[in-house]
């Protein structure tokens, strides 16, 4: 090609389950997601914090510097404007905390600085630290609701200040993705894939490749083309958006190993509400636990008693929680011991906080978390069929 020709456009393939495809120009509207876009479209970066925005102190430690990410983004689109993006705004905020720093209270001010942006801005791109992302993606996945705008969480696994840093890459394809395709949830992006927000998880700390959805296809992946499981997206919601802001953080999250103190546990589901209202259990395989061990089984059946919700989650980075598959299980399950499923165990704590927060007893909290409500389950229909009928369709 001639040195004076202008570079071919990206490539999106839309395809959905039953074999069908379209395929067109990244930026043009299309019969299936796809979106035109031009710099009439206006896109927010929320910036918090994160690697991404660092740079090395006089120790050469890495700090966050202020001002610094928001200057390269500016400097980045402009020597970007032929291409198909829209207008970029960026809100920093005024104290960028690492990913370990952030919880409950910040989730908040992201939901608020969405909703009060909403009808202002075509999509959302939501800049932090990678080890806590996976967690606030599935947080703001149930706390956006009826989103009908694609919000995607991205950072990076070295600063931008850095030769070979991610970071240019990562948010260069989220500005895109956010505009150009007609996705009405929340999202990560990470390296060459799109994840579903409330299905991801951190699964390298020494990789670009560093996220995973290990029970659910990436939404899209990138190579020569940008291809989109059509069939995997959530559909465009019915009611008005709206942010539910109020996330109980009472859960604790307990991982069994052979030398378990179930005598903890025990002091645990004792002590019972209002101090903890749920209790996640990262049990082996397929849901498995101790048949002997009477301690374990007291603390079960007093958990229950006392009003806690407790989850049963595997072990497995993949996989699923098959109950009633053996004796001790089925017994679990008699009890009132909710499978979660093929949920990641920050899927369900995230939902758990946002049902909770929905002042839902825990009856009902129990009923709701084998039900999909961002897509962040799949339960078979004869799973969910035996829960509805001993916990009762849920009321939300």
């Amino acid at each position: 090609p001639k040195m004076d020709q202008e570079p071919r456009a990206a490539v999106v393939v839309e395809s959905d389950d039953q074999g069908h495809s379209d395929v067109h120009a990244l930026g043009q509207a299309s019969s299936g997601i796809g979106k035109f876009v031009s710099k009439d479209n206006s896109l927010l970066i929320l910036y918090t914090g994160g690697t991404m925005g660092m740079k090395p102190d006089a120790t050469g430690a890495l700090e966050p510097v202020p001002g610094y990410l928001t200057q390269q983004i500016d400097d980045l689109m402009r020597l970007h404007e032929n291409d198909p993006l829209p207008t970029v705004t960026v809100k920093e905020y005024d104290k960028l905390i690492d990913s370990c720093d952030m919880g409950p209270e910040h989730w908040r001010v992201i939901a608020e600085d969405l909703y009060a942006n909403y009808n202002d801005y075509d999509g959302f791109v939501v800049i932090m630290g990678t080890d806590t992302m996976a967690y606030s993606a599935s947080a703001l996945s149930f706390m956006l609701e009826n989103l009908g705008k694609t919000v995607i969480f991205t950072g990076s696994q070295i600063p931008y200040c850095k030769t070979f840093s991610d970071a240019r890459r990562n948010l260069l394809f989220s500005i895109s993705l956010a505009t150009t395709l007609d996705i009405p949830e929340v999202c990560l992006f990470f390296d060459d894939k799109l994840l579903r927000g409330c299905r991801a998880r951190k699964a390298d700390s020494g990789s670009f490749d560093a996220f995973q959805s290990p029970n659910h296809p990436p939404l899209a992946t990138l190579g020569l083309s940008i291809n989109v499981n059509t069939s995997q997206l959530l559909p465009q919601p019915k009611g008005r958006f709206r942010v539910h802001l109020d996330m109980t953080a009472q859960v604790v999250v307990l991982k069994l190993v052979p030398q378990f103190d179930n005598s903890a546990l025990l002091r645990l589901a004792k002590q019972g509400l209002p101090s903890c209202k749920a209790v996640v259990l990262e049990l082996y395989g397929t849901g498995n636990a101790p048949h002997f061990n009477k301690e374990f089984l007291e603390a079960m059946e007093v958990a229950k008693k006392n009003g806690l919700v407790v989850l049963a989650t595997s072990q497995c980075a993949r996989g699923s929680v098959i109950p009633a598959t053996k004796a001790l299980t089925s017994w679990l399950d008699t009890i009132g011991i909710v499978p979660a499923h093929d949920m990641t165990s920050e899927a369900t704590c995230a939902k758990l906080a946002y049902l909770f927060g929905k002042n839902l007893t825990p009856q009902q909290v129990s009923a709701a978390m084998v039900v999909s409500l961002r897509g962040e389950i799949t339960p078979t229909s004869r799973a969910l069929s035996k829960a509805e009928r001993r916990l009762g369709k849920p009321k939300l």
